[in-house]
């Protein structure tokens, strides 16, 4: 009786988290064409309007995560991580990654409130931090400058109105 090599399956080749990564990427650059379509744009808006760079990113999104995917099923894999400044050996640090995240939500909860403005500000300052960043020179850079130096580029040269929160009146 001959031994054959045993035989995998095609849902065995693929790769299953790199495939959940490709589709959540999609998902959230089809969420972003379909959300972008309820962006208030003014009658005197010039050729780049608000809807313009959303409507580049979620298309963007949704092209690569189509890509992916079908990369994935074509049996391509990523190749693991082979720099020298990583270390395999390391175990998760969720001090930071839980510094990250609250971060993020909290970007997400005072955008509205806050503006574009505050809430960027606190949320570059907070990963900053989160990151590693202590010298208050690069701390006050990150928080204060390329924040401020973003918001007067897309409000005062490309005209995209950006939420101002509680500055309504200042700004």
């Amino acid at each position: 009786m001959s031994e054959s090599a045993p035989t995998t399956t095609w849902r065995q080749q693929i790769s299953w988290g790199e495939l959940a990564a490709a589709l959540v990427l999609g998902g959230v650059g089809v969420a972003m064409i379909v959300d972008t379509r309820s962006i208030r744009v003014l009658a005197t808006a010039n050729a780049v309007g608000p809807r313009f760079f959303p409507y580049v990113v979620g298309g963007a999104a949704a092209i690569v995560g189509l890509w992916l995917a079908v990369a994935v099923f074509r049996g391509d894999r990523a190749e693991p991580e082979a720099s020298e400044d990583i270390d395999l050996e390391q175990k998760t640090d969720w001090r930071t990654l839980a510094m990250l995240t609250g971060a993020f939500v909290a970007y997400i909860l005072l955008i509205t409130p806050l503006g574009y403005l505050l809430s960027t500000m606190l949320f570059f300052g907070g990963t900053a931090f989160a990151l590693g960043a202590r010298r208050p020179r690069s701390l006050i850079i990150t928080t204060l400058v390329v924040p401020f130096i973003t918001f007067m580029v897309f409000t005062r040269l490309l005209g995209i109105y950006l939420p101002n929160g509680v500055l309504q009146a200042v700004i």
